[in-house]
């Protein structure tokens, strides 16, 4: 069967260094980049330079990039300056995506004060009506640290908010942190609520709430089984290594939930570059078990 989805990696999973990070997607084969933190900023605090860098950076290597990895609403529900900085963040994402070529803005549902979601769902109004002003899409991900945990809560969120302009992320990776598992129907679930990029990560619990990753197919994600249904559904999106997983060094609990800067990059290179052949791997045996 076809792929049709295009694979890349989130860019300081791999460096701070955008050019160096593109580098890396050409010599891998990979046809796009999720930027987040470049030259040690965030999106949020991107220069000038900084994007003219990525752009740069992607024309000369014929790259694509998909997506912008903001941190858009990881915050309190209730703290209004936070919301306020958080869209604020979030037009400057939209407005750079434009410059960019780049549909999708990564977004989250607020740090967890078990607050229903009928009453979250009403928080996207402003994003929304960024989205249909600027033409771009808000694609939400669960995380251990949200509302939305893992991808069943996530589609009861996007089920809520109902808009087509608030789209699905896909980690399945990430509910390894909550339940120890990737869940059989997730990608079931998610489905409906419209998924245009993946994350891949991988871990092995241990006991702690924030368990090391591992190298993406030595952990407990049915990695095989998940590329089996993107495959055989013709999922067209993003599939976006985010490993997690450092050679010499682990991630702590605050790199985990706020991703970014040099010192999360440190050692990313040589790991996502054994995690990038590593997936390439599993794609081609969901392949392989499709065609038997």
């Amino acid at each position: 069967m076809e792929i049709k989805f295009k694979l890349g990696v989130i860019t300081d999973e791999v460096t701070q260094d955008i050019f160096e990070a593109a580098r890396f997607c050409k010599k891998h084969g990979l046809q796009c980049m999720e930027v987040r933190s470049v030259n040690g900023r965030s999106p949020f605090d991107y220069t000038d330079e900084d994007v003219e860098q990525i752009i740069a950076a992607a024309k000369e290597y014929d790259l694509e990039i998909s997506a912008i990895s903001s941190p858009v609403f990881k915050c309190e529900y209730d703290d209004q300056e936070a919301i306020k900085a958080n869209i604020a963040g979030f037009e400057k994402c939209a407005i750079m995506a434009n410059k960019m070529g780049a549909k999708y803005i990564r977004g989250f549902d607020f740090w967890n004060k078990d607050v229903p979601v009928e009453v979250r769902a009403t928080m996207y109004g402003d994003i929304i009506a960024l989205c249909e002003k600027y033409d771009v899409y808000c694609a939400l991900e669960s995380d251990p640290a949200i509302h939305s945990s893992t991808p069943h809560k996530l589609a009861e969120l996007l089920t809520a908010i109902n808009n087509p302009r608030i789209k699905a992320l896909f980690d399945p990776g990430n509910e390894i942190w909550v339940t120890s598992k990737t869940s059989e129907d997730a990608y079931d679930k998610l489905k409906p609520c419209g998924i245009v990029n993946m994350h891949v990560k991988d871990a092995i619990p241990n006991g702690t709430p924030y368990p090391p990753a591992v190298m993406p197919g030595t952990g407990v994600a049915d990695f095989v089984g998940i590329f089996k249904k993107l495959i055989r559904d013709g999922y067209s999106g993003g599939v976006m290594l985010e490993t997690h997983y450092r050679k010499n060094s682990e991630l702590d609990e605050e790199q985990l939930k706020r991703p970014g800067g040099a010192a999360f990059s440190d050692g990313a290179y040589e790991a996502s570059e054994e995690s990038i052949i590593a997936l390439k791997e599993i794609i081609n045996k969901a392949l392989e078990e499709i065609s038997l």
